[in-house]
């Protein structure tokens, strides 16, 4: 019989065929035998009924033969062989099992491709990262807009080894970020083609956040520290002696500490935001609670002004968004905290949340000038209808802003009067932290501001089931 270490089935069915030839030759030859025997023996004897009970003798054996080679003999083999391959077919299957469960906890983007490109897996982050579903079966290239890893990756299709190519995805969040391209196994020609994806954001935005750190903290804080070393100087000087004028002095100088450190929270809020900037956040609140929660904690500030806050709940009820309830908070404080600053004394301001477009301020004909996205943009972006996203939109009545002036309003330290937002304690950061959290909401923020009618701020979050990632 095989040998059971032999593993081709040619050659074990060519030896099983052999070993049943041969019995059958030695079973043929004594049957043979034997009836030339009785042959002989009935010739001598002069009896004709023994070669007919010879014959029927014959033809007995045949069939007993026959009976007992019932073709397991044959078939032996290639159990043998089915049964090699049955193992090693379940022990592949095992590993890709494995190998599949590895890539689905894997925290960062892994795809693989076929020689042609297609996306054959793609992990749960993977889909995350691209922001959609069911990748499998779509071209890599349409999939990723990255034109340099989709070349590394024909690149290695080819032959050419495993290759680590940077890339940056655009959109309303920019993401900076590490390929690893590299073949799948040792088949030659490359059959597949891993793609792992690493994530640089973070180290990125920590190396930027220092660097603007310094450079914002040493430009704007010059200028008070300037200020409280000269009053430090007369107050050691010929001022130490006057109370009048070292009161007023000391005034001053409590005045500028607390801008300074404004500004230092204000940096550090800002940094701590556009650090996490690309990641979404997860958690589902009511953006109409957040802003009523605002009103209530600015009430005695509101009444030290005798500004007057109206609110307006345009959906009657609930509105759930996807996001993270401090930053949302903080976003719709810096706005009102704008609006009384901005919008006369004492400030009127218009608080209100809804579905949709959010009402414009454009009046009796005129027109509003804007600036940022419109409800329309976002919700294309976001690949759903308008009506789908929510608003949160605080307005003041004060005198308007410049037309030219609008683009300008999110940027760092961008003042429309430095002297009135000296005045009233500004910094200067409030509307860049407001956009950079509706970045990170995957929202946006517009303005729309009137000569004489005021201005409007206007944050569109997505609802729940809508926050998907845009690459």
């Amino acid at each position: 019989m095989a040998d059971p270490d032999d593993d081709n089935l040619a050659a074990l069915i060519r030896r099983a065929a052999a070993d049943v030839r041969a019995r059958d030759f030695l079973w043929s030859s004594a049957i043979a035998a034997g009836i030339a025997v009785m042959i002989i023996v009935a010739g001598a004897a002069g009896n004709l009924w023994l070669p007919v009970a010879a014959w029927t003798a014959f033809l007995a054996a045949l069939g007993v033969r026959y009976w007992m080679s019932s073709g397991r003999e044959w078939a032996r083999p290639v159990e043998r062989v089915v049964q090699n391959e049955i193992s090693a077919k379940e022990t592949e299957l095992s590993t890709l099992r494995l190998a599949r469960g590895v890539a689905q906890a894997l925290p960062e983007p892994l795809f693989i491709l076929d020689a042609g490109g297609i996306i054959e897996h793609a992990n749960p982050a993977a889909e995350e990262f691209i922001g959609a579903k069911a990748l499998e079966g779509r071209h890599f290239a349409a999939a990723l807009r990255a034109p340099n890893v989709f070349e590394a990756a024909e690149a290695v299709s080819a032959g050419e080894g495993p290759r680590a190519v940077e890339f940056t995805t655009t959109g309303a969040v920019e993401r900076h970020c590490r390929a690893f391209v590299a073949p799948v196994g040792d088949a030659r020609p490359v059959d597949r083609v891993l793609v792992y994806v690493r994530d640089l954001t973070s180290e990125r935005r920590v190396e930027q956040m220092r660097a603007d750190f310094i450079a914002s903290a040493s430009h704007e804080l010059r200028t008070p520290l300037a200020s409280l070393l000269g009053f430090i100087e007369t107050l050691k000087g010929h001022a130490k002696d006057d109370p009048e004028a070292r009161d007023r002095f000391l005034g001053i100088m409590q005045a500028q500490a607390e801008r300074m450190q404004r500004l230092v929270s204000d940096l550090m809020s800002l940094s701590r935001i556009e650090l996490h900037e690309h990641v979404p956040p997860r958690d589902t609140i009511d953006a109409a609670a957040v802003a009523e929660d605002v009103i209530d904690s600015l009430r005695p500030v509101l009444d030290r002004s005798k500004a007057i806050v109206d609110f307006e709940n345009l959906a009657a009820g609930p509105l759930p968004v996807v996001g993270e309830h401090d930053e949302l908070f903080q976003a719709v404080q810096n706005l009102i905290d704008n609006a009384l600053k901005y919008g006369g004394e004492p400030a009127m301001i218009k608080v209100k949340v809804g579905r949709g477009a959010a009402p414009s301020i454009s009046e009796g004909g005129d027109v509003a000038h804007r600036a940022g996205d419109g409800a329309q943009q976002i919700a294309a972006r976001l690949g759903v209808a308008v009506e789908e996203i929510v608003f949160m939109q605080v307005r003041d009545f004060g005198p308007g802003i410049e037309r030219a002036d609008l683009p300008r309003l999110t940027e760092r330290f961008y003042r429309v009067s430095i002297e009135r937002s000296k005045k009233t304690g500004g910094t200067g950061l409030g509307l860049a932290i407001v956009k950079h959290i509706m970045n990170r909401h995957r929202g946006g923020l517009q303005v729309e501001s009137r000569m004489a009618g005021g201005t409007a701020f206007t944050c569109y979050l997505p609802a729940p089931g809508r926050s998907a990632a845009i690459s």
